[in-house]
């Protein structure tokens, strides 16, 4: 894994938004509300109206119920995110690792989010840091992997792949990780799933 795993706010805002002057406005939220802020990030769905907005922390356990509620009043009203409906979540680094087109530019953000039965979590955490995430991180076509857990709320673990293309979900690599024996035995215990595949707009240093 990466020796320099980061964290911080993810705010979940229900309006799509490729607005040009994103970028600009939360490089100034980031710096007025995030503790250490690092960098941002946007991504927009493609098929539903939410748009993936990371506040990335040099020091994410300092993120705290005042960050979080402060970040998501900032957000709405910024003009590119004006009137949406923001909710803000913790994210605390469990994972980062580049992958296999780790020297191409990504063009997609697709993300996992579950809850896990809790007598399963301890199994459901090994497989995802010592078989998913490794092995789809080395699929052609992921530029890299990322894994964090919401300490406080629901759902709790959130996983994040940068891709090339949407066909990567389907190649026959990326289809054989998630056909493993150990898959098959954790995936019944998965609660509140959501996987989204979002357009990337920008990551970019504050």
């Amino acid at each position: 894994m990466s020796a320099a795993l980061t964290g911080g706010v993810l705010l979940k805002c229900a309006l799509r938004t490729r607005s040009p002057a994103l970028q600009l406005e939360l490089g100034e939220l980031a710096r007025e509300c995030v503790p250490l802020a690092e960098s941002v990030g946007a991504h927009a769905a493609l098929e539903t109206e939410e748009t993936y907005v990371y506040l990335f922390s040099r020091e994410s356990a300092a993120v705290n119920a005042s960050v979080l509620s402060r970040a998501a009043e900032e957000a709405a009203t910024l003009p590119s995110l004006e009137g949406a409906k923001v909710a803000a979540a913790k994210l605390l680094p469990v994972f980062d690792r580049p992958g296999a087109s780790r020297t191409v530019a990504p063009q997609f953000h697709y993300v996992v989010e579950m809850d896990v039965a809790p007598e399963h979590e301890a199994d459901l955490n090994a497989w995802y840091n010592k078989e998913h995430m490794p092995g789809l991180a080395a699929c052609p076509g992921t530029v890299r992997a990322r894994r964090f857990r919401n300490p406080d709320g629901s759902p709790r673990y959130h996983s994040c792949y940068d891709l090339t293309r949407t066909e990567t979900l389907t190649s026959p690599p990326w289809l054989a990780m998630r056909a493993t024996a150990w898959s098959g035995r954790v995936r019944p215990h998965f609660r509140n799933l959501k996987k989204t595949i979002f357009q990337r707009l920008f990551e970019a240093a504050v």
